[in-house]
């Protein structure tokens, strides 16, 4: 039996003030909640039986004995105000379980660069980058290295005006989502190893490394942020799945 618009709308609010806040979650949950109470339904199950048990399983997900707030939101201040039970705590646990799930699958295919036979693609790109290096005059090595950085940066910017444009014409409930936000995330690690890079020797040798850095050291670096860029690319292209529950 198909739920009605009204059945959606008030599962879609419950999600919402259960402290959902994105856009993948939200969608993730919705369709369990939906199938699960079908399924009751189909077993003689009114709507109002049939949702308030799968609603409870999701309020009272790891509810702690002495927890009594409807939504789950009760926090837990000693642990940084995570809430400790419910949707919040389920949000939060999916949060994590998919960062962790980017950030290794990001490292693989930073690995599979240097094994066969993509090691040998590797090793002509790294060859083309020390040509470029010894042919490009060294005070275009910043503005090219800069272009490398900022490409990944780039690749976003699509789908952030998508999401937004999404939410604008109401066709999604939130502007935020997880999978984009944990990718993006990513792009933080790559800015502190630029900062180190140029302002590190300058700091507290006077010594800047595209301008007075050996050669090879120069391409090394071209190389590992044109790796980067591609990476960034090829994760920001791929699905993740975690299972909510």
């Amino acid at each position: 039996m198909n739920l009605t618009p009204t059945q959606l709308d008030l599962i879609s609010k419950e999600l919402i003030q259960g402290g959902i806040k994105y856009q993948d979650l939200y969608e993730e949950l919705l369709d369990h909640y939906i199938l699960a109470i079908e399924d009751r339904q189909a077993q003689g199950q009114t709507f109002e039986s049939a949702f308030g048990e799968v609603h409870a399983d999701f309020v009272n997900y790891k509810r702690p004995a002495r927890a009594w707030d409807h939504y789950g939101v009760w926090k837990d201040y000693t642990n940084g105000g995570v809430p400790e039970f419910g949707i919040g705590k389920l949000q939060a646990e999916y949060e994590e379980n998919l960062r962790g799930e980017i950030s290794k699958r990001h490292w693989q295919i930073m690995k599979s660069y240097f094994r066969w036979p993509t090691l040998v693609t590797t090793l002509l790109v790294g060859l083309l980058t020390f040509q470029f290096a010894y042919l490009v005059s060294r005070q275009y090595f910043v503005w090219v290295f800069m272009a490398c950085v900022l490409t990944p940066l780039l690749m976003l910017i699509p789908q952030t005006i998508k999401q937004i444009w999404r939410y604008a014409s109401g066709k999604q409930k939130f502007v935020n989502s997880l999978k984009f936000n944990a990718v993006s995330s990513r792009l933080g690690l790559l800015f502190a190893w630029v900062s180190v890079t140029l302002n590190l020797p300058r700091a507290f040798l006077d010594y800047n490394i595209f301008r007075e850095g050996p050669i090879v050291l120069v391409a090394l670096l071209f190389c590992f942020y044109i790796a980067y860029s591609l990476s960034f690319y090829q994760l920001y292209s791929e699905r993740f799945k975690v299972n909510v529950a």
